[in-house]
Order: C-alpha cells, then sequence, then structure tokens
C-alpha cells in the first residue's frame, strides 16, 4: 500500500491520470510486453519462444 501512495501521490503532482481499462491491481501475474509478470519475478513469456526453440540447426554456411 505505501507503494501504491507514493505511486498516486507523484502522479497527483504531475497532473497525470491513468487509464481505467489499461490499469489492474491485485492480480497474481499477467503478459506484459510479451514478457509475464508475477508478484516475484519477470519471465519470458514462452509462447514467444516457441518458434526460436522449435527452429532446426543451420547445416551449411549458406542457410545462414
Amino acid at each position: 500500500m505505501v507503494d501504491l501512495e507514493e505511486v498516486f501521490g507523484k502522479l497527483r503532482n504531475y497532473n497525470m491520470h491513468l487509464n481505467p481499462e489499461k490499469c489492474t491491481f491485485g492480480i497474481d501475474g499477467d503478459k506484459f510486453l510479451n514478457f509475464m509478470i508475477t508478484h516475484q519475478e519477470i519471465k519470458v513469456n514462452p509462447d514467444k519462444c516457441t518458434a526460436i526453440l522449435e527452429m532446426r540447426s543451420f547445416t551449411n554456411i549458406r542457410e545462414v
């Protein structure tokens, strides 16, 4: 709560407003900018990594 009070205070000082359609509070985790955000860590979104993980290895210099 202290962190939220600080953030909202700074927003008020600079006369900034949050878009309620884009703000979410009290969730355990969500996707943000292709990252998985939780209260403990920031992880890469596995949906975005599958193409790289499934890509076959190059067999010769021309394929690079």
